[in-house]
């Protein structure tokens, strides 16, 4: 899997996958257009979107039927360090909070993002071409 950032202008990137392609840009208070997501609610939006998809996969895995299903994410900030202290999942659906209860620990499982983070994948930076 591979993704693909370029700078078009300011603080401006657009973020390409696949078909796919998704401005991001910083706001105004951190010298952006806001024409675009920041970089870090992009990914607390990869955790949202990535943990809803995987409650969906266990509850159909069960037999589970979903009318609705909704994953906030808040992330608070240690601004000294440039990262995020804390992150909260918040789940929140018609299913009785017994049936979420019973499918988030198999949730957890298959959320690529929420392991890759609480794992703490270690990243390599490289220089194309060097």
């Amino acid at each position: 899997m591979e993704v693909q950032a370029i700078w078009r202008r300011n603080y401006q990137v657009e973020v390409r996958a696949r078909q796919f392609s998704v401005a991001i840009d910083e706001a105004p208070q951190f010298h952006g257009d806001d024409t675009g997501m920041m970089p870090t609610e992009l990914f607390l939006c990869s955790l949202a979107s990535c943990f809803c998809l995987a409650l969906v996969f266990v509850a159909r895995k069960k037999r589970i039927e979903i009318k609705d299903m909704r994953v906030s994410v808040r992330g608070e900030k240690d601004i000294k360090n440039f990262l995020f202290s804390r992150l909260i999942v918040e789940v929140d659906s018609s299913l009785l909070p017994e049936t979420l209860q019973g499918i988030m620990p198999l949730a957890k499982r298959y959320c690529f993002v929420s392991n890759t983070v609480s794992k703490s994948c270690p990243i390599e930076y490289t220089i194309k071409n060097a």
